[in-house]
């Protein structure tokens, strides 16, 4: 274990995974805030639990398809922090999502549930 007198950055180790939920701070005395409206609050939530019923359904995917539904997921996420999200990536990934889906109900009907919730909140 590596001792640190003063730390201003971020590290991480171990083999964690890192969800973005919101706003972020580095460094002294740093502050960060951010309120989402609603619908945005909704989408985040959606795909929350979307990642949710992955990990506890995905056993019924290939490994690969658990991969590549990993991957979709954080594309949409990463295309869904940008300031203005490009609706075409984000519905290619969600058409692709249904595909590798369609074979286990529960992730067929969280990903329609964050599908509705993008729709109202990416035009």
């Amino acid at each position: 274990m590596t001792h640190i007198e003063r730390s201003d950055g971020i590290f991480q180790s171990g083999k964690g995974q890192i969800i973005n939920n919101g706003a972020m701070a580095i460094g002294a005395e740093a502050r960060a805030s951010h309120q989402a409206a609603p619908a945005d609050r909704a989408v985040a939530e959606d795909l929350q639990k979307l990642r949710l019923l992955l990990a506890e359904y995905g056993s019924e995917l290939s490994e690969a398809s658990q991969t590549e539904a990993e991957e979709k997921l954080t594309k949409v996420a990463d295309e869904l922090d940008r300031a203005a999200p490009h609706r075409g990536r984000i519905m290619t990934a969600v058409s692709r999502l249904t595909v590798i889906f369609a074979s286990v109900a529960p992730l067929v009907e969280g990903l329609e549930r964050l599908r509705q919730a993008i729709e109202k909140v990416v035009r």
